[in-house]
């Protein structure tokens, strides 16, 4: 999403736009990722740019980490970054420092989000999705997804961890008993 901002750049530090986007396409096509955003974007003058300060809503598409199924996460995102511009438009002179890790305004004077938004995207997904809490998953045994279909080894995956243990138990009970005596 690109903001023409040749005008706030001309007008004194504290002016700004405030604007709303739905359904607006972003694109970073370097790293192959596009989504589209919806959500309000405040544009501040800075003495080095423009500060925006945005809540918007995204719904990248995920893989859930029980049933390995793809759907769409719908992420709230709020971003407050500087977008810095390359030179100050009233004076004429750069704008100085600019790091290599700062969010640049074009020489055309268009600001744009995508990046910023592609960046918060990426923190926010959870690192395990799930689709839906009550995800049964794939069964540990034949790997169907048992949110389709119950499969024949679920009823027989039922003992859990402990099951080794309990085994060994009883059949040392088993032995004491009919021995009188302990072993080890």
């Amino acid at each position: 999403m690109h903001f023409n901002v040749a005008t706030l750049l001309q007008e004194g530090v504290g002016s700004r736009r405030d604007g709303r986007l739905e359904g607006e396409a972003m694109h970073v096509a370097a790293v192959g990722w596009s989504a589209l955003a919806s959500g309000e974007v405040r544009l501040l003058r800075s003495t080095r740019g423009v500060l925006v300060h945005a809540r918007l809503e995204t719904a990248p598409l995920v893989e859930c980490a029980r049933c390995l199924e793809p759907f769409r996460q719908v992420l709230s995102l709020t971003i407050d970054e500087e977008f810095v511009a390359p030179y100050d438009l009233l004076t004429g002179e750069a704008v100085e420092p600019i790091d290599e890790d700062d969010f640049r305004i074009d020489e055309q004077h268009h600001l744009d989000l995508s990046e910023a938004v592609r960046q918060y995207e990426q923190t926010a997904i959870p690192i395990q999705p799930v689709c839906r809490p009550a995800c049964a998953g794939l069964c540990a045994e034949c790997g169907s997804n048992r949110n389709l279909a119950p499969c024949g080894c679920a009823e027989a995956v039922t003992a859990g961890p402990w099951e080794a243990l309990t085994a060994l138990s009883e059949r040392l009970h088993a032995t004491e008993e009919s021995d009188g005596a302990t072993e080890t």
